[in-house]
């Protein structure tokens, strides 16, 4: 299901906040997985690309550490 806001976000709102910090990180997520599945298709078809596992696994672990960002700024409940 996916998420909604309804009404005008505020900047200052904390639930805001944090729906806007999944969304930003489900973007990320989105463009790492775009990115790295096309390098290894372009690798796997026919040019060798040395550089990829160290791209994808940095990559991993900054989008680890993205997640572990949005856990720890989640909002305590109200």
């Amino acid at each position: 299901m996916p998420i909604k806001w309804y009404g005008n976000g505020k900047l200052d709102d904390p639930i805001y906040k944090h729906f806007s910090r999944i969304v930003n990180f489900i973007i990320h997520c989105m463009v790492f997985t775009a990115l790295v599945s096309g390098m290894w298709l372009f690798k796997e078809i026919k040019h060798p690309l040395v550089f990829f596992n160290f791209f994808a696994v940095s990559w991993a672990i900054v989008l680890s550490a993205h997640l572990s960002y949005v856990i720890v700024k989640k909002p305590q409940k109200t």
